[in-house]
């Protein structure tokens, strides 16, 4: 029997929830802000779902077992901690033993002579998966090619990354015995300015601002482009041999880097190469930025605090008998400042929104036969709906718009409304009959409170301080809202929000850690960041002025 419980957000609006047993509803369910700041369609939510049971799978091979369970409501993702057999958990610590002395060492050369490339081929099969020829019958006879695929990635995802996390938290935990309270500071400064594909994918575009700078002619059509239609003036550069020139160039910067989206775990979203409006967007913003705001210039800056701190490190422990170790321990690390972008880029970007390439081509034949009005519609249903249409002989499938539509409204509703951080367990309850969705979307992050706090603590994740005006940045959509020296307020950022570092004076969050994508990207950057605050985007209007302490975690709003 369904048990619904009705939970409150922190704006008021009632928080349904259907729970399969009263057993799950007794659990703390945490919900996941940042891999799941905004409503998952059903499909990513399948999707998802899939990528962790090889992560899992991963998880066990390495002595490192996933002891969470994850469940969605209104499409934001929760998780509760499970317990582990306390014999398991004995087989698990010889594993991962063993697992680290074979493996900690060489995860940068495993990456590069097996997981990257095992990525790319699994990556080319799904791009391929499906050719103009074929039926519905026959893509969804090979239906499962895809899941095996995309479960496979995410036990590389583990594999690549779990060691290296391993690896981060040990060279901290020594750093924090040997330096005391500058232990977190020089071991997250000592593995910064380290090459990866998050800070590439920024240079590159930043080079083809300079690029773009070179011709009064293109400069001019790229800056005049309306901000609602940034794409309206792509086809004006065509009438010049320059315009021309720099279309190829754009072209060839979306082939190697468009194929991006702006989340972690929404399939729905296109990819900058179907729609490279954030590009347009970032490109003139990089175009009217100084040279020293480069992502070059920056990720240098990272480089010599890097060196700075080791040598730092080094003076304090001569004579101690720990500098060698010192040193392991960072090399070790270093590897997870460069896993955790790269593999994000191969595996959570690039091979992810593959995935879009078979299921269109599902969906295009589903709404060919009848099932759905467009190709696009296929997000919004289940996989296993999606393989169901194989049981119906032809011209006999039933039509699922119209259940496609209230998906869709039902997310946009949800999409407005900030989820209770926990549901469950002793989450707060609300006695009221709550309908299926909000009666209407409510502004996000509204708060119940006439009077505001002055200041919000979060967690220091990017060293320095910043004073500057608030942009509240929800969406890679708001990214043209975003001028040189603005503190980026956001809920969390995913690895195509990179290039917005090199604009952004400052950036706090609500969601992350010192370890997570936003930290680390700031401090290659070398800009201040808080992370974790939780409640920056509900406090903060766009527009405030506000000081950013990346050093104490302190976000102080001036006005």
């Amino acid at each position: 029997m369904i048990l619904r419980v009705i939970y409150e957000s922190p704006d008021g609006t009632p928080f349904p929830v259907e729970w399969a047993s009263a057993e799950l509803a007794r659990d703390e369910w945490r919900w996941d802000q940042v891999h799941n700041p905004t409503p998952l369609t059903p499909l990513a939510q399948d999707l998802i779902a899939l990528k962790r049971r090889g992560m899992y799978r991963g998880g066990v091979q390495t002595g490192r077992p996933f002891n969470e369970e994850r469940m969605y409501a209104n499409g934001y993702g929760f998780s509760r901690s499970l317990a582990e057999d306390p014999a398991s958990a004995e087989v698990s610590r010889t594993v991962a033993a063993l697992d680290s002395r074979s493996r900690i060492d060489r995860l940068l050369e495993l990456w590069e002579s097996s997981y990257k490339p095992e990525t790319e081929a699994l990556t080319r099969s799904l791009r391929t998966w499906a050719s103009p020829g074929d039926s519905l019958f026959d893509l969804l006879e090979r239906f499962n090619e895809i899941e095996a695929a995309w479960c496979r990635l995410g036990e590389l995802h583990t594999l690549s990354t779990g060691l290296a996390a391993v690896a981060m938290r040990e060279f901290e935990a020594f750093c924090r015995d040997a330096f005391g309270e500058d232990g977190s500071r020089i071991a997250v400064e000592s593995v910064a300015g380290m090459p990866n594909m998050s800070v590439a994918s920024a240079e590159a575009l930043w080079e083809l601002s300079r690029h773009a700078l070179e011709s009064h002619f293109v400069a001019d059509i790229l800056r005049k482009c309306d901000p609602d239609r940034p794409l309206s003036g792509l086809g004006s550069l065509d009438s010049a041999k320059e315009g021309v020139a720099f279309r190829s160039l754009f072209d060839q910067f979306l082939e190697t880097w468009g194929q991006r989206n702006e989340s972690y775990y929404e399939i729905a979203y296109p990819t900058w190469r179907e729609d490279p409006g954030f590009v347009l967007t970032t490109l003139r913003a990089y175009m009217d930025a100084p040279a020293e705001q480069s992502p070059t210039v920056l990720h240098l800056r990272a480089v010599k605090t890097r060196e700075a701190r080791t040598k730092e490190a080094m003076t304090r422990l001569r004579g101690s008998g720990n500098a060698d170790a010192f040193l392991t321990g960072q090399r070790r690390a270093q590897q997870h400042t460069v896993l955790m972008e790269d593999h994000n880029y191969y595996i959570d970007q690039r091979a992810y929104t593959t995935l879009r390439t078979p299921f269109l081509a599902i969906g295009d034949r589903l709404a060919a036969e009848g099932s759905l009005d467009h190709a696009r519609d296929v997000f919004y249903l289940h996989t296993g709906e999606i393989k169901d249409r194989a049981d119906y002989p032809a011209g006999g499938r039933p039509r699922y718009q119209a259940l496609v539509e209230k998906r869709r409204a039902d997310r946009e509703a949800w999409m407005h409304v900030l989820p209770p951080l926990t549901i469950g367990g002793d989450a707060r309850e609300i006695p009221v009959k709550g309908t299926a969705r909000p009666a209407s979307p409510v502004a996000k992050r509204s708060a119940r409170k006439s009077s505001r706090p002055t200041a919000i603590q979060g967690l220091a994740a990017s060293a320095g301080r910043f004073m500057g005006t608030a942009r509240l940045i929800l969406s890679l959509d708001d990214a043209g809202r975003l001028s040189p020296g603005d503190v980026l307020v956001t809920y969390a950022t995913a690895p195509p929000w990179t290039p917005l570092f090199a604009i952004a004076g400052a950036v706090v969050t609500d969601a992350g850690g010192p370890l997570a994508h936003c930290a680390l990207v700031a401090r290659e950057y070398g800009i201040p960041a808080v992370v974790g605050t939780g409640t920056a985007t509900a406090v903060i209007k766009d527009g405030m002025v506000v000081t950013v302490d990346g050093t104490t975690g302190l976000v102080t709003i001036e006005e």
